[in-house]
């Protein structure tokens, strides 16, 4: 197994230091994109629309689900995260769709945006450029243009930053969420203390998030999230794929308490290789936070290995943050252990390719 303090042998893997340089600058990534994306100029019948569809893929979706499990409780008008080639049936003029794509490429995400055109709804978007940019430009919409500065890495998991702080803005301008704006630049000014012992120069013996990924090393981690934290279970499943090649999966509570619990038995090889992630926030309710408790317990009889994480943030965004860095190094670490290289995606890319065809 390769040194995780081994800066040499990583910087080698990953062909230079884009992808860490990517993951430390989470927070100016956040802190750009949500000052930025609030300076946007919206109509104002954008302002009274009942109801938000953000079109999205892969690292470029799952930002939205952390924004919508964060403020499920806030959020003014129902926010509905769209990702295949159709809209809902119930799209029309007071609906606002947000295209969301960070190549501008994804073509769910362009077919739905000429959907959206016919059936008169508002629209703006977010993207760094391609044939989006050149939608959004062309029909003079509301549009977030990134500079991906923070984000040499080129990966939109890993600049997953940009999408949420850029979202965030867009939100908090057009009113649909009522929490208090300098709570969120507080967060992001907190988050560098909050993960500096994550960071690559920091031993293993003091940093939890590399002893965390030698121990998921050949295993098959099944992240266990709830409420707030409930997107980000997504976020790092996705990461976890796609930069350490990795298979894995998210399960949320309660849901998994209704049934998921009985599926743990069998088949028997699968216990050797499947662990349990809790993250844990001493902020969920009473009741989640006692069936977290219950659960592990229930795994553990069932002879499968469990991880417990307890996150240190004060409030919900700060550990929403948290959680967002720690899904970042987790699974670059684990693309070390792996001896991969996170940047390419030859799969996904071969894919599109064929598709294309």
């Amino acid at each position: 197994m390769i040194d995780l303090d081994d800066i040499k042998r990583i910087l080698e893997l990953q062909g230079g230091d884009l992808v860490i340089k990517s993951i430390d600058n989470l927070p100016r990534q956040l802190e750009q994109s949500f000052k930025d994306s609030y300076n946007i100029s919206f109509p104002e019948d954008f302002k009274t629309v009942n109801r938000i569809v953000v079109c999205g893929q892969g690292g470029s979706r799952f930002p939205s689900f952390i924004i919508k499990e964060l403020f499920k409780e806030e959020l003014a008008v129902p926010y509905i995260i769209n990702d295949d080639y159709s809209l809902p049936g119930f799209v029309d003029n007071n609906t606002l769709v947000i295209l969301s794509s960070y190549s501008g490429t994804t073509e769910e995400v362009l077919i739905c945006g000429e959907k959206a055109v016919k059936k008169g709804a508002k629209i703006c978007g977010i993207t760094i450029g391609g044939d989006l940019k050149t939608f959004l430009e062309k029909n003079n919409y509301p549009r977030y243009v990134i500079d991906p500065v923070f984000n040499p890495s080129g990966q939109p998991r890993i600049g997953f930053g940009y999408f949420v702080g850029g979202h965030l803005g867009m939100l908090f301008k057009l009113g649909f969420i009522k929490s208090a704006r300098q709570e969120i630049e507080q967060s992001i000014s907190n988050l560098s203390n909050l993960i500096k012992d994550f960071k690559v120069d920091i031993g293993k013996d003091n940093n939890q998030i590399k002893q965390l990924a030698t121990k998921l090393y050949q295993r098959y981690p099944y992240y266990i999230v709830s409420e707030f934290l409930t997107g980000i279970g997504n976020s790092i499943a996705n990461q976890t794929n796609e930069t350490a090649k990795s298979i894995s999966s998210f399960r949320i509570i309660p849901e998994l308490n209704h049934h998921f619990l009985e599926g743990l038995k069998f088949p028997d090889k699968l216990k050797e290789i499947l662990t349990f992630v809790f993250f844990y926030s001493n902020l969920y309710s009473t009741k989640i936070q006692k069936r977290f408790a219950i659960t592990k317990d229930v795994v553990e009889q069932n002879k499968i290995s469990t991880l417990w994480y307890e996150l240190k943030g004060k409030n919900k965004i700060e550990q929403t943050f948290e959680l967002m860095a720690i899904g970042s190094y987790l699974s670059m670490y684990l693309s070390v252990l792996y001896e991969q290289n996170p940047k390419i995606i030859p799969y996904v890319d071969y894919f599109k390719k064929r598709l294309a065809e």
